[in-house]
């Protein structure tokens, strides 16, 4: 396994659509070996998710995983996910309001909204279909890796940029008054 090289914001993939990825392809060793490297890259990294497009692969890839993570230490473990081909297929109307952060967009945080619920239609990694339902922490994972899929990044989602702030100023000022997200 290997640790791969996250794009950082102003690398173009990370502005495009991502490809869905086809039975074939995901039952390749060759994909398979992607996916645990790009564990391995989370997990080495303190990260909760990764898509594939911030390993610079322009595939629908999403992996998450948590267990005592220091970066969200309030957050319940979340036991590994991989997703191929994931999709938002419903989202509650209720939102709710947290502190994002993200590997692409190195040392800020700032406060995003995100729908409470969701539902998500996918493949784990054997193209099986899993279909389900979550709310709080693993639903805000599951909005930020999808968004990377479509293009999308946390500072997109923001509303009020008064609450972007470096990670450092973030423990400094804000930690205090924070439910990290």
């Amino acid at each position: 396994m290997a640790i791969l090289d996250v794009a950082k914001l102003g690398h173009p993939i990370l502005r495009q659509v991502a490809e869905a990825v086809s039975l074939d392809e995901a039952q390749s060793s060759g994909f398979q070996n992607f996916i645990d490297d790009m564990v391995e890259t989370m997990r080495k990294l303190d990260g909760v998710g990764l898509a594939a497009p911030q390993v610079s692969c322009s595939k629908q890839v999403v992996v998450i995983a948590s267990e005592a993570n220091p970066r969200y230490p309030d957050e319940s473990d979340l036991p590994l996910m991989v997703l191929i081909n994931p999709r938002l297929t419903e989202r509650s109307d209720e939102r709710i309001e947290g502190w994002e952060a993200c590997l692409s967009v190195k040392d800020l945080r700032g406060k995003v909204r995100r729908h409470r619920k969701v539902r998500v239609e996918a493949f784990d990694r054997h193209m099986n279909p899993l279909s389900f339902e979550t709310e709080g922490f693993l639903s805000i994972v599951l909005q930020h890796e999808i968004d990377h899929l479509n293009g999308k990044v946390f500072l997109d989602r923001m509303e009020d940029f008064s609450t972007l702030t470096h990670l450092e100023e973030f423990d400094r000022f804000w930690m205090s008054q924070a439910t990290k997200v």
